[in-house]
C-alpha cells in the first residue's frame, strides 16, 4: 500500500453513499493494480482485508450493523446450560475475593462502592445457584446482543465478464481499542473501485440497456426518443452485390 497510489473518494462524481468512519482504515485503489494483490489472496491475516478482489466495485453504500450471535433454549443441550452457568459462578466468585482482599486497603469512597459490588454479586451468585439446582426449569439463552458489536459493513456493485451487474455485501474490519477509546491495533481494508464506472451517474438497472444502445452504429435524435439503427450481422457476412 505505501507503493500502490492511493484514490481519494469523490462524494460529487462517484456513486458512494454512507459513512465508513466508524470502522478501520480504507484505502480506495484502482483496479489495474488488483494484480500485485494476488500473492496476497490466500493471505490469512486479522489486521488486512482486501475486500473485494477481482471484483472492482462501480458503486458502493456503508452503512452500520449490529453484529451479534444468539444461542436459544433448544441450541442449548442440558450439559452446556450447566457448563455455562458455572463459569458464570465462578468468576462472580473470583470477583467477590478480589473486591474483598481490597477492602482493607481501599479509602472510604472507593470501598463503598466496592462493597456495593460484591453485594450484586452475591445476589447474582444466589440466584444463578437456585438455577443450577434446577436447570431443566428454566429456559436459557445465549447472545451478545447487549454488547452493541457495531460493524460497518459495505454493499458494492461490480460488473460480472457477461456484461452484467452483481451485488456483494462485505463487512469491515474494524480498528481494534481498549476499553478507554485507546486504539491498540491499527486493521485496514483495501477496496478495489472500477475508476471509469464508479463515475456514472445514472441507475445501474438501466446498464445493461446502454450496453446494448451503445452497439448500435447509426444513432439519430428524433424529437424527445432516438432512432438507433445497425446492419444485422447476416448482412455483414453477404457478399458484395456485382
Amino acid at each position: 500500500m505505501e507503493e500502490v497510489p492511493k484514490l481519494r473518494p469523490n462524494r460529487d462524481a462517484w456513486d458512494i453513499e454512507g459513512d465508513w468512519a466508524a470502522t478501520g482504515t480504507i484505502f480506495f485503489v484502482d483496479a489495474v493494480h488488483q494484480p500485485l494483490f494476488e500473492p496476497l489472496r490466500a493471505f490469512d491475516c486479522r489486521t488486512i482485508k482486501l475486500v473485494n478482489l477481482d471484483r472492482p466495485a462501480v458503486r458502493l453504500t456503508f452503512y452500520r450493523k449490529h453484529r451479534y450471535w444468539l444461542l436459544k433454549d433448544k441450541d442449548l443441550p442440558p450439559a452446556e446450560k450447566i457448563n455455562q452457568i458455572q463459569t458464570y459462578l465462578n468468576d462472580l466468585l473470583v470477583k467477590c475475593q478480589v473486591l474483598a482482599q481490597k477492602l482493607a486497603v481501599l479509602p472510604a469512597p472507593k470501598r463503598a462502592e466496592a462493597s456495593g459490588k460484591i453485594g450484586l454479586y452475591q445476589q447474582q451468585i444466589q440466584q444463578w445457584e437456585a438455577i443450577l439446582a434446577t436447570p431443566e426449569r428454566y429456559e436459557m439463552a445465549l447472545s451478545n446482543y447487549s454488547r452493541q458489536h457495531m460493524y460497518v459493513t459495505v454493499n458494492y456493485k461490480y460488473r460480472l465478464d457477461s456484461g452484467d451487474f452483481a451485488n456483494e455485501q462485505e463487512h469491515l474490519l474494524n480498528t481494534q481499542r481498549d476499553r478507554l477509546g485507546n486504539i491498540t491495533q491499527n486493521r485496514y481494508n483495501i477496496l478495489f473501485i472500477d475508476p471509469v464506472e464508479i463515475h456514472r451517474e445514472h441507475p445501474y438497472q438501466n446498464r445493461e440497456v446502454e450496453g446494448y444502445l451503445a452497439n448500435f452504429s447509426i444513432q439519430s435524435e428524433a424529437g424527445k426518443h432516438t432512432l438507433y439503427a445497425r446492419l444485422r450481422l447476416e448482412a455483414n457476412s453477404q457478399p458484395p452485390l456485382v
